[in-house]
């Protein structure tokens, strides 16, 4: 038994250490005041994912690297509808994260959620895929409702500050983006 948890651990201190670098922090201002969240690098020259709901109404964003270093990002494009946003920053040769088919997550995989919960860098919880297919009501801008469909439910912690990071399978590729907690 000590050995196969001794291999576990160091699958997921493996795996932390390959993708913690390509997790960024985001810090925004704007007209409702600043906030925070995380996202990742998916190439090289500088793309980042990120939630629409971390950048909404900002008109800066700052970018700051697992090493310390900050950018100033662009928001190429966001849907409010998928919760998801793509910024670039002016970089080369960073370190980035491999996406997964999320139509092959199953329930009960393991799964790992890497981010900045609170404004602390470079956090990673544990959990599984506790279920597929779930849908996310959210308040559209006729002031009715939306629902965000086929979310991916984990009882990996997910706090505020972890919204736009990846959630990762085992092998450290994204099956997934951090978008909401559900405390009630």
């Amino acid at each position: 038994i000590l050995s196969s948890l001794a291999r576990e651990e160091q699958v997921l201190i493996n795996l932390y250490e390959r993708v913690s670098p390509a997790v960024v922090y985001v810090a925004v201002s704007g007209r409702t005041g600043s906030g925070n969240g995380s996202g990742f690098i998916i190439s090289p020259d500088g793309e980042i994912v990120t939630n629409h709901h971390v950048i909404d109404g900002a008109s800066r964003v700052d970018v700051i690297f697992a090493d310390g270093r900050r950018a100033r990002a662009r928001i190429i494009g966001s849907d409010r509808y998928s919760d998801l946003a793509l910024l670039k920053v002016n970089r080369e040769g960073l370190p980035y994260v491999e996406l997964a088919d999320s139509d092959q997550v199953k329930v009960g995989q393991r799964v790992a959620a890497i981010g900045n919960p609170f404004g602390l860098a470079g956090t990673m919880t544990l959990g599984i895929v506790s279920a597929r297919g779930r849908t996310l009501p959210e308040p559209s801008t006729d002031g009715g409702t939306y629902s965000n469909p086929d979310i991916i439910q984990t009882d990996a912690a997910i706090n505020p500050g972890n919204s736009g990071g990846p959630l990762l399978d085992l092998n450290g590729r994204v099956v997934g983006v951090n978008t909401a907690i559900r405390t009630t």
